[in-house]
């Protein structure tokens, strides 16, 4: 279904199928416990190529193992069968409409739970994939509207802070104009000053901010390389990062033409 190559295993082998955020000294000291496995239908040795790890999807794994065995079909033929899952490929894609149609016939006719005990569920490809997408827009543009509040109320303070000390510093640049110092040489003053009181918090913020994420990044990078790329996350870092670049370089030049007008007056 998914273009992989198809298994091939002998009468009396297995091979397993791994997630794949799985590491590899996980799945070798499993392998290292489990080279047989006893079932009904006899004891079964691990195959020459004892596990895949090919992605899949998530269906086949649940919450509490990271790996799914794989057997010959005559050995799954005489083992009780407790979940079966059909995988079906169209002729070509279904529109969002078509998929949402469809899903709602299967589970009127096919409810979740019935009166006989059996349990039925769908899951298509189109509507995964849209709300997949759905729900990762949301989180993007909340997280990133999230830090742009918070970076304009940090430096809206700064500037503020700056601009209401700008009366206390009008004398001192004006001693400076007395005693023949250059305007140039002023503005440089300035720019450096502001630049301390905006860079110290700045950089403070960008240095605890690397090490979080450096840690974060080092912890689930299995989970990032499996479910989102690092392409991805470091596109979306650097966006960020850019908005808030920005933001800094409005706001430091603002507040640098408003305190250079008050410190003139």
């Amino acid at each position: 279904m998914l273009g992989y190559t198809p298994v091939t295993l002998k009468e009396n082998e297995f091979t397993t199928q791994w997630k794949a955020i799985a590491g590899e000294e996980e799945r070798n000291a499993f392998l290292d416990s489990n080279r047989k496995v006893a079932t009904d239908a006899g004891t079964l040795t691990a195959a020459k190529k004892p596990y895949y790890t090919d992605s899949m999807g998530e269906s086949l794994f649940n919450s509490y193992t990271d790996v799914t065995f794989v057997f010959p079909d005559k050995i799954c033929e005489k083992l009780f069968s407790v979940k079966r899952n059909r995988y079906i490929r169209t002729e070509e894609p279904l529109s969002y409409a078509d998929a949402e149609t469809l899903n709602r016939l299967f589970t009127h006719q096919y409810p979740e739970e019935s009166e006989e005990g059996m349990s039925y569920y769908i899951r298509m490809s189109t509507l995964q994939i849209n709300s997949t997408k759905a729900t990762n827009f949301i989180l993007e543009t909340s997280m990133i509207y999230g830090a742009i509040v918070l970076m304009v109320i940090c430096l809206t303070i700064l500037a503020l802070q700056q601009l209401l000390d700008a009366s206390h510093y009008s004398y001192r640049f004006s001693v400076l104009r007395k005693i023949g110092v250059e305007e140039k040489s002023i503005r440089r003053l300035m720019i450096k000053q502001l630049g301390i009181w905006f860079g110290l918090p700045i950089c403070t913020s960008v240095f605890v901010s690397v090490a979080f994420l450096s840690y974060f990044i080092k912890s689930i990078s299995a989970e990032i390389s499996a479910y989102i790329g690092y392409e991805i996350l470091l596109k979306q870092i650097f966006t960020t990062g850019g908005i808030l670049l920005l933001l800094l370089i409005c706001y430091f030049i603002s507040t640098w033409i408003l305190f250079s007008r008050s410190v003139e007056k």
